[in-house]
Parts: C-alpha cells; sequence; structure tokens
C-alpha cells in the first residue's frame, strides 16, 4: 500500500445557542509520502446541504488528483 495515495476528512459539527447549525471540514493527507499531519482546514458552513457539497467537492479534487497520478492506474 505505500505506493497509494490516501486521505481523511474530519467532519465537525455542533449547534451553537441552542439553533445555529454550524460545521468544521479538516483534511488530512494520510498517503506514506505526506509530510506528517499536516491538517489543511477546508471550511466552515452553516447548514447541512453546505456540508455536503464542500464533501463532494473534496470528494472530486481527491479523485482528479488520482487521475494525474501515474501510480493510481487511472
Amino acid at each position: 500500500m505505500d505506493e497509494n495515495r490516501s486521505a481523511s476528512l474530519l467532519v465537525r459539527v455542533w449547534i451553537e445557542h441552542g439553533t445555529e447549525f454550524r460545521a468544521r471540514l479538516t483534511n488530512v493527507d494520510t498517503s506514506p509520502d505526506a509530510e506528517s499531519d499536516q491538517e489543511v482546514n477546508m471550511g466552515v458552513a452553516s447548514t447541512p446541504s453546505d456540508v455536503l457539497a464542500m464533501v463532494g467537492t473534496w470528494l472530486s479534487e481527491f479523485l482528479s488528483g488520482a487521475a494525474g497520478d501515474p501510480d493510481s492506474g487511472a
């Protein structure tokens, strides 16, 4: 698996002031050759649909990177 790319996306959600939805998305490149534990804040969201859109964007970016990677087989 050393030649494979990998990443994780942490989605943290909470309610502020009893009614306001909030979310923060953080990306971590977990590939073997990645710089150690470097987190990248993907952004914040205030609606569940914004969270889903951000997850979709993150997945698209991850998959488009795989297509350009000669080791990806794509």
